[in-house]
C-alpha cells in the first residue's frame, strides 16, 4: 500500500493498459468470414462501389449492403407468387433469368476466378445462405454465384440513389434498402 492509502498499480498493468488494439476495428457486431470466388472485375467492383457509400459505411460494410439488397428483392419476388405456392415466378428458370429480370449485365463465366473472404455479420451470413439453398434447389447455382448477383443489385442500387452527402450507418442503410424494395 502506499502513503496515502491506495494499493498502486503495476507498471506492467499500467503499459498493457494503455496500448492500443492492432488488427481490425471492432465491430458492434463480430462478423464471420464467407469464403466465395471472385473475378477480378467482381473485386475491383467492390473498391469502385466503395465510392458511392454514404459517410459512417466503408468498405467493409459492401458485403452486408449486397447482401441485404439480395434479400429485399428475393422477398419481393416471393411475395409477387405469395398466392401460387411458389418461391420464385414460373418464367424464372435459370440464375440469368433473375439478371434480365432485374435489368443486370449478365455475369462473365469465361473469366478466371480466384478464391477470397467476405466478412459478413450473422445475420447476412444467413441470409446469404437462404438465398445460396433456394438458388442451389432451382438452378444448381453456388454461393459464388448467389453473391456476385448480390454485387450486381448493390451497385444497381447504389448507382440509383445519392447517398455520399448523408451520415448513415449500416442498420439505416439496410431500413432504406429494405423500404426500397418492400
Amino acid at each position: 500500500m502506499s502513503k496515502s492509502g491506495k494499493k498502486g498499480d503495476s507498471t506492467l498493468a499500467a503499459l498493457l493498459r494503455e496500448k492500443p488494439k492492432r488488427g481490425r476495428p471492432p465491430h458492434a457486431v463480430s462478423r464471420q468470414n464467407v469464403y466465395v470466388e471472385l473475378t477480378p472485375t467482381n473485386k475491383q467492383l467492390l473498391k469502385q462501389l466503395a465510392a458511392y457509400l454514404p459517410d459512417g459505411l466503408k468498405r467493409a460494410d459492401l458485403s452486408d449492403l449486397a447482401v441485404s439488397v439480395l434479400t429485399a428483392r428475393l422477398e419481393a419476388l416471393r411475395r409477387a407468387v405469395a398466392g401460387r405456392n411458389r418461391e420464385i415466378p414460373e418464367g424464372i428458370t435459370d440464375l440469368e433469368s433473375l439478371y434480365l429480370l432485374w435489368d443486370l449485365p449478365l455475369p462473365d463465366h469465361s473469366a478466371e476466378r480466384s478464391w477470397t473472404s467476405i466478412r459478413l455479420s450473422p445475420q447476412q451470413s444467413i441470409e446469404l445462405g437462404r438465398a445460396h439453398g433456394t438458388f442451389n434447389a432451382i438452378f444448381g447455382s453456388n454461393r459464388s454465384d448467389t453473391f456476385e448477383l448480390a454485387l450486381g443489385l448493390l451497385q444497381q442500387f447504389l448507382e440509383g440513389g445519392n447517398f455520399q452527402n448523408e451520415s448513415l450507418s449500416l442498420l439505416d442503410m439496410q431500413h432504406r434498402i429494405t423500404d426500397s424494395y418492400l
